[in-house]
């Protein structure tokens, strides 16, 4: 049966309606399940707004302007007019939706857009180069609206044009798949009736058949509270285990998933071999050269002593470098060497950091390998780093790029190996991996000479509390941030987009006066008046909560902002502003600023302390009834965090742990 691109339309209106997680949860298993693989891996990549990994550098790049065009071309209604509307609706797809409702009638050689189509086309446009690219591009985007009812235009134009934003995150998709590929449910549903447990039960029970999260939910519900429902005790003592056993099969799937997930970054993908070979084919996806890794993150910790004892009395620490956070994949293709660099966002850097990937192929001896490193700005001459705001000069730069890479050099300094000479060394112990980069680089040495380009993090294992507080002095003496401890224990593994304390971040003491910086994420501004009149008076600011997906508010930021911030601050605001039931699927927030934002853009903030406030819901109820963790007196730093996105913000737990460090020394100050 032919999949109509209609239905996959319907059912993003539905999760456009929605509000809560587990809800659009249960809408993507409806639109998961029963399809091929190929149909799977088309539905994961639209749901996304993509038609290839963002690893692999393609993307639609069609611009508003001319999605409006081919709304002209397919309706004939004014272009002066439908630019009018678009101005007033301030949506693409809201936009495309109306103006399709206004064309007199559908042509009688249009055809039912299917799938396949919808996807083909789009990828056909991703990859249009040339001269003549728009020209095509405009074809094949008039072609899918010619074909389209309002509502597949509305989700055409949308994908498009980069700006799906059905508020659907990459664990949520992993969290519908998990429910969707574990066949157990069948088993645990005849199990349950042949206990025949009586007619609540088995509804109950038949309707987790559509292995929806509110109907698992449901059945939980109802058996947790067995005298209050006049269910036989001895029928629930025989369920629950069942029940359980279900509950830790699904869990059990979702961890291999995200398992995949972080080695191979691509849920199309992933959902294709989910549905060919179930979740035993995931075992099969392992490292390799050309395909990024998801970062591993590290906890905070407010002393060298607590870093010891958490660490077993012993561990490594490693100098922590202001620079942009590259991983450099290494491999032989066809007898050619192939570099690639990508960001910790997976974006692909190659082009930037051409300097880089010299330096780095005139030291490689490896047959092959995926390193870790920092990029940081150099003195060309001493060696000695310079501010981190220098290398975001050349971030995203196309023209005079060479003047750029000449004025501003760079220098790679490699942290951890990911994998060499065909081995993959995740699972390998940190002081195993560290050496095999010395294997890797011709003359590895810790010390920076720019004329090479690429050399080892400086490291020192440490027991004594003394000696490790002089290493972190000797850092910031020599330009860094602080340090990073790491685990040097047998299982001292690197854990692919985990955050965890195998490797923890000292950059300095948590006082009463908070000298730390936090990464926040913007969800919302508010209007400016007297000086800031017409632009934006302060931005509404977030923590990340990873276990639920949500971002919880946490201050509003409204210092430390110039005037050329001002200015930028207003087109990227606009940008990801959208109404609040579209834009905050995964936003908690008591306060409601003037504009809401699709949480994305983070930034470096500073304050005095973290504190208790009524008003923002981060950890809220945690620590404190009725009241969550704020920062005090924030102040942007000048610094844009677009080597980090919205997922790798400051988490809600890292607060959490801030604010126990910051109250613990002030209360060791005062005894």
């Amino acid at each position: 049966m032919v999949l109509s691109f209609e239905e996959i339309a319907k059912s993003y209106k539905r999760i456009e309606d929605l509000s809560k997680r587990l809800e659009m949860t249960d809408e993507l298993i409806d639109l998961f399940t029963g399809r091929s693989p190929a149909e799977l891996e088309y539905i994961v990549r639209l749901t996304k707004g993509e038609v290839r990994p963002a690893f692999e550098g393609i993307e639609l790049g069609v611009a508003e302007k001319l999605a409006v065009k081919a709304l002209y071309q397919v309706t004939l209604i004014s272009p002066d007019e439908i630019e009018e509307k678009r101005k007033t609706l301030g949506d693409i797809g809201s936009l495309a939706e109306e103006i399709m409702r206004r064309k007199m009638q559908m042509s009688l050689f249009s055809e039912e857009l299917t799938v396949d189509r919808v996807f083909k086309s789009l990828e056909k446009i991703s990859l249009v180069e040339g001269k003549a690219s728009q020209d095509h591009k405009l074809k094949l985007i008039a072609e899918l609206l010619h074909d389209a009812t309002p509502l597949e235009a509305r989700y055409i134009t949308r994908i498009v044009c980069g700006k799906m934003r059905l508020g659907i995150a990459d664990m949520t998709i992993v969290d519908a798949l998990s429910y969707v590929m574990t066949p157990e449910f069948s088993d645990i549903i005849e199990k349950i009736l042949s206990l025949r447990p009586g007619e609540p039960i088995e509804a109950s029970v038949k309707a987790i058949s559509t292995h929806k999260t509110a109907a698992l939910n449901s059945l939980i519900d109802l058996i947790s509270h067995p005298k209050k429902n006049g269910l036989d005790p001895d029928i629930i003592q025989k369920v629950h285990p069942l029940v359980d056993d279900l509950r830790s099969r699904i869990k059990n799937n979702r961890k291999i998933m995200v398992k995949a997930y972080n080695t191979h970054p691509d849920l199309g993908s992933i959902a294709n071999k989910l549905m060919e070979f179930g979740i035993e084919g995931l075992k099969t996806i392992h490292v390799q050269p050309g395909v990024p890794l998801r970062a591993m993150l590290g906890e905070r910790s407010s002393s060298i002593g607590s870093i010891l004892e958490r660490m077993g009395g012993e561990t490594a620490l490693e100098y922590k470098y202001d620079g942009l956070r590259v991983q450099a994949h290494i491999w032989n293709e066809e007898e050619n060497r192939s570099i690639v660099l990508f960001s910790r966002q997976l974006e692909d850097l190659t082009d930037q950091f051409p300097d880089v990937v010299d330096y780095i192929n005139d030291r490689f001896q490896g047959e092959d390998g995926i390193v870790e490193g920092e990029c940081v700005p150099v003195e060309p001459n001493t060696g000695r780093l310079l501010p981190f705001q220098l290398i975001s000069q050349r971030r995203g730069r196309k023209h005079s790029l060479q003047e750029k890479v000449k004025e501003i050099p760079v220098s790679l300094i490699v942290f951890d190996c990911l994998y060499s000479n065909g081995n993959d060394m995740t699972n390998e112990p940190y002081l195993v991996r560290r050496e095999a980069l010395k294997g890797l680089f011709k003359d590895l040495g810790e010390n920076i000479e720019p004329e090479k380009g690429v050399s080892l993090s400086k490291m020192k294992i440490v027991k004594d509390p003394v000696i490790g507080e002089t290493f972190f002095n000797m850092s910031l003496e020599d330009g860094c941030e602080g340090i990073m401890a790491k685990s040097i224990s047998g299982s001292s593994v690197y854990q692919a987009g985990s955050r965890g304390w195998h490797w923890i971040k000292y950059k300095k003491d948590y006082r009463s006066e908070l000298s730390d910086t936090l990464d926040l994420v913007v969800i919302g501004a508010f209007h400016g008046s007297g000086r800031r009149k017409g632009r934006y008076g302060a931005l509404l600011m977030a923590s990340y909560d990873p276990k639920e997906g949500i971002y919880r508010s946490v201050c509003k930021l409204g210092s430390g902002f110039n005037d050329q911030h001002l200015f930028e601050m207003v087109s990227i605001i606009d940008e990801l502003s959208g109404p609040i039931e579209h834009v905050w699927k995964n936003v908690d927030s008591k306060m409601i600023p003037d504009i809401c934002t699709t949480p994305d853009l983070v930034l470096e903030v500073l304050g005095a302390e973290i504190t208790f406030s009524p008003n923002h819901t981060c950890s809220f109820g945690k620590i404190k009834d009725d009241a969550g963790l704020a920062l005090r007196f924030p102040r942007f730093t000048g610094r844009y965090r677009s080597d980090k996105g919205p997922t790798d913000a400051t988490t809600e737990e890292e607060i959490i742990g801030i604010f126990g460090s910051q109250n613990k020394i002030i209360s060791d100050r005062s005894s």
